[in-house]
């Protein structure tokens, strides 16, 4: 699924409010009486929760029920109107996903843990804002809408401009539209363990650098090691031990968990072969016990995921399986 939406402009690259905005859009809009939309913090890429970025877009808001219906990733093609009123493709984000209620409120709940609504709040009475209306819902309901990985991100080149005869020429709303028409999207060149199950509002682990679990994240691993234990009485069943997600011993083999919170089950497989293989090669086993990678994500194979699996086992002789752990 593919669609474009229009963005609130903003000259320092979606990282943070300067009030730019607000003169372009109608009187008593939220842009307009604030100062600030929540747009401003769109590509704010060091506030990630497990390679996610939590972010809001105006026209998935107006689309999420919809878009949670259906239930499937989606890629959107943003652009945004400068003060001359020229539009200007900004990015395409591939395989972004709408949050629901839940799921928002806590991406919200960890922003806050992690003083990011306080820089928020900070930022826009810098550019004299209203910093009072961040989590206010009788300014807005949604602080964050949507979520998308960063290497999903295509940024356009500064001077990709709609050209005359381009159909978002004519579009003004900030909603998500269908893309009908080869000019509305153009070409990119492309640039030790714990038994205790996580905190579910704040989890941290530590990779190459400081990384933030996401709460979908930290939700499946905790349902995920209760579910093990149960149906694995004796084993020993443990999280982050070597970053592996979930590992589980038992008396013959050894298990390893890497969970993925993509909706999309082929996306969730692709992320998570490259680690499972690397922890596995890593992994001590001085008594030799056989080893199993399982794949863990939100939805169930389709037939053509099913398909794909059972190649890279049969083909590739990899001792894959798939679990799936609903939230």
């Amino acid at each position: 699924m593919e669609r474009i939406t229009r963005i609130a402009y903003n000259s320092e690259g979606w990282r943070r409010p300067t009030g730019e905005a607000a003169a372009q859009e109608q009187s008593g809009t939220y842009n307009e009486l604030n100062r600030f939309g929540h747009e401003d913090w769109l590509f704010r890429n060091e506030w990630v929760l497990d390679g996610w970025r939590y972010a809001f877009i105006q026209g998935v808001g107006k689309s999420r029920r919809a878009l949670l219906r259906i239930n499937e990733p989606f890629d959107v093609t943003l652009f945004t109107v400068e003060p001359n009123k020229q539009r200007r493709y900004v990015a395409r984000l591939r395989e972004a996903e709408a949050l629901s209620d839940e799921q928002a409120d806590h991406a919200v709940a960890a922003f806050r843990t992690a003083g990011w609504i306080s820089a928020m709040e900070e930022e826009i009475r810098q550019i004299g804002g209203n910093a009072s209306a961040i989590g206010d819902a009788r300014w807005a309901t949604d602080l964050l809408n949507v979520r998308f990985r960063l290497e999903n991100v295509d940024f356009l080149p500064p001077g990709t401009y709609a050209g005359s005869d381009d159909p978002i020429v004519s579009r003004h709303r900030y909603q998500l539209y269908k893309l009908d028409h080869e000019g509305e999207r153009p070409e990119n060149p492309g640039p030790a363990g714990s038994a205790l199950p996580p905190n579910i509002r704040s989890a941290f682990r530590r990779a190459v650098g400081p990384t933030t679990i996401s709460p979908e994240h930290a939700r499946m691993q905790a349902t995920l090691m209760r579910e093990l234990a149960g149906e694995n009485p004796g084993a020993r069943v443990v999280r982050e031990s070597g970053y592996i997600d979930v590992l589980v011993e038992t008396k013959d083999a050894l298990l390893l968990y890497e969970i993925k919170s993509d909706l999309a089950p082929r996306t969730v497989i692709r992320l998570a072969i490259g680690q499972l293989l690397e922890y596995a090669y890593r992994l001590a086993n001085p008594k030799g016990k056989r080893i199993v990678l399982v794949i863990v994500g939100l939805k169930e194979l389709s037939t053509t995921d099913s398909a794909y699996l059972n190649h890279l086992r049969v083909e590739h002789r990899l001792p894959l399986q798939y679990r799936v752990v609903p939230l």
